[in-house]
């Protein structure tokens, strides 16, 4: 994706702010805007997914934070996962208002190329590394396909590299990430976060950034 929205995206998208921030219901309103501007799917897409209200906004990204020695981290493991996958297939990726990076593919469950979501793994595994002194619990969604075997080579990954945790298949992966104690989360669904209170890493773009240095287009307005 180019690094920069297009003008008529950008107008867009302030208008759909201002909906969202005045109350008005998010699916109207969005269905109002990308009509009246002849948005793509995948555009509506990024609105959708990459604007909030001001004050849900300004609430998530205060909660935006780094990983620190001693910490226990709780990952949405197919978020990331697919988000970086996203990124490598060449999909739309862009930071979102509330300054989370966000994908605007409708992928998630669905591995397209093997080879690419096994390179995306072993990103997630050499980021986790790097962190010394922290504990991870990767939280894998278990209706998706292979993610009790995939969670059981993930545990052993991480023994092998010395990587202090698990990684767990489980029914809703959401409710452990808002339940389970923990002092970071590292996901950027937006549900999760809004039942969040502590603080949340943006794992992907802090992989992406290490790795190719992209330059996302911005939705902060």
């Amino acid at each position: 994706m180019e690094s920069n929205f297009s003008k008529d995206i950008l107008i867009a998208a302030r208008e759909y702010l201002w909906m969202l921030t005045s109350g008005y219901p998010q699916k109207a309103s969005l269905k109002m805007v990308g009509d009246k501007f002849m948005l793509t799917r995948d555009m509506r897409q990024v609105l959708f997914r990459g604007i909030s209200s001001l004050k849900q906004a300004a609430t998530r990204k205060a909660m935006i934070g780094s990983v620190k020695p001693g910490d226990l981290v709780l990952v949405d493991t197919y978020n990331v996962l697919f988000t970086i996958n996203n990124y490598m297939l060449g999909r739309p990726l862009f930071i979102s208002n509330d300054g989370l990076l966000r994908d605007a593919g409708e992928m998630r469950g669905r591995i397209l190329n093997k080879p690419v979501f096994s390179r995306a793994i072993g990103l997630l595994l050499d980021a986790l590394k790097e962190w010394a002194g922290v504990s991870y619990v990767l939280y894998l969604d278990e209706p998706v396909s292979y993610s009790g075997r995939l969670s059981i080579e993930l545990s052993k990954d991480m023994v092998e590299m010395d990587i202090e945790g698990e990684a767990i298949a489980v029914k809703s992966p959401d409710h452990m990430l808002t339940h389970e104690k923990s002092d970071a989360i590292c996901t950027s669904d937006s549900v999760i976060i809004d039942h969040y209170s502590g603080r949340v890493v943006d794992l992907p773009r802090y992989i992406l950034g290490k790795y190719f240095q992209p330059k996302f287009p911005s939705l902060v307005l």
